[in-house]
This record gives structure tokens, C-alpha cells and sequence, in this order.
């Protein structure tokens, strides 16, 4: 979701950046970085490692929700072609948002598509251990009824990336923050933009 379908990293970037100022900490694109693709409770725990020396882990998780949500409810804006990518490929398959932020906030940008814009969407609450674990992709294909040889996943993250492919998907990455080495299952384009029913169809043949 964050930073590949929503362009929700600056927000993101934003709010940690704010909690770290009060502790005189200068949040950088390094530390994004090392955050980028969750789970939560990492980037929690680093915020209270680095800096937030007061708080623990889980305080700066439900501070960080609570501004994101605030955010996202407010204005939640969609990554270039992100809309059209999922409204091509819809068409002819199950499409399914897969994510490692907590539901509250996966439900305050949905509101913004369409209704049933996805078949469904699974948050880090919906399985019991969220990206870089296998669980919600795992999950994901249980639900679509398909095996995950046969489901294809979109991903920003290394993070992400780890998940799917541990789950035993194919993987498309649209790198943000991160590079992605190339591998069997695994190519990588600039932007949703770039994804297209013959684009799925050559992927696919090809693995």
C-alpha cells in the first residue's frame, strides 16, 4: 500500500520526522531507508533506540498511527497509474491489497476508491506475523483459493520483496528508497505505469 499504491512515504517520512525533531533528531532519506516497508514495530523500536529515549517501541507505534491517520483520512494520493494498473488487471483476475500497516489506517485510505476496488485486503492485524514473514501473502492466496506459484505481487520494499518471495510468488518491483537485484521471479519497472495485461502475460510465461 504505503509507497507503492498510495504515495503515503512522505507522509510517513513527514510524521517520523516531526516525532524525532522533539528529540533533536534530523530524520533523513537513510534512516527512511532503513524503515521503509515496516512492520510498525520496527520502526517504533528504532525511533525509541535513536532518539525517543523516553518512549518505548509501542508508544511510538500508536503516535505514529495516530498521525498517519489523520493524514491519510485527510488526503490519501494515489503512486502514478496506480489506479489504472489495478482497474486494467481487475479486469481479469483477483486483485487483493496486501499490507504491512495496522487496519485502522489500510481502512481510512481505502475509503477513498471506489467501493470493492479490491476482492479484499489483509492489514499487519490479520495474520500473525505480518512482512517480512510470508504470513500475509500466504494468506492472500489461501483466500483467492489459488497456490502462490500462480499469484504475482507488486512491491516497493525489500522488505516486501523478502515476504512474497518467501511465500513463493512472483515478484514485480517498483523500487522506492532501495535498489532490487534481478533474479528469476523477480522484475522490476519504474512505475505502475508500466504495467500492462501483456506485461503480466510475458512475466508470466516467462517464470
Amino acid at each position: 500500500m504505503d509507497g507503492l499504491f498510495l504515495d503515503s512515504e512522505p507522509q510517513w517520512h513527514l510524521s517520523q520526522q516531526e516525532i524525532c525533531a522533539r528529540y533533536n533528531y534530523a530524520w533523513d532519506d537513510d534512516d527512511q531507508r532503513i524503515c521503509i516497508g515496516g512492520p510498525l514495530s520496527r520502526v517504533g523500536d528504532y525511533i525509541s533506540d535513536i532518539c525517543a529515549h523516553d518512549m518505548t517501541g509501542p508508544q511510538v507505534v500508536q503516535e505514529l498511527t495516530e498521525m498517519m491517520l489523520i493524514k491519510l483520512s485527510s488526503k490519501a494520493i494515489l503512486m502514478p497509474g496506480a489506479f489504472d494498473a489495478v482497474e486494467r488487471v481487475r479486469q481479469v483476475m483477483p486483485v487483493a491489497l496486501v499490507s504491512a500497516s495496522p487496519r485502522i489506517l489500510m481502512d481510512a485510505a481505502l475509503t477513498t476508491l471506489p467501493k470493492d476496488f479490491f476482492q479484499f485486503s489483509i492489514s499487519a492485524d490479520d495474520v500473525a506475523r505480518t512482512k517480512p514473514f510470508p504470513d500475509p501473502y500466504l494468506e492472500a492466496a489461501k483466500r483467492m483459493g489459488v497456490p502462490t506459484g500462480s499469484c504475482v505481487v507488486f512491491e516497493d520494499s525489500l522488505t516486501g520483496i523478502a515476504s512474497a518471495k518467501s511465500a513463493g510468488c512472483a515478484v514485480v518491483a517498483v523500487p522506492h528508497y532501495v535498489e532490487v537485484t534481478l533474479a528469476q521471479k523477480v522484475r522490476v519497472v519504474t512505475s505502475l505505469e508500466e504495467v500492462s495485461l501483456d506485461f503480466l502475460a510475458e512475466f508470466h510465461s516467462a517464470i
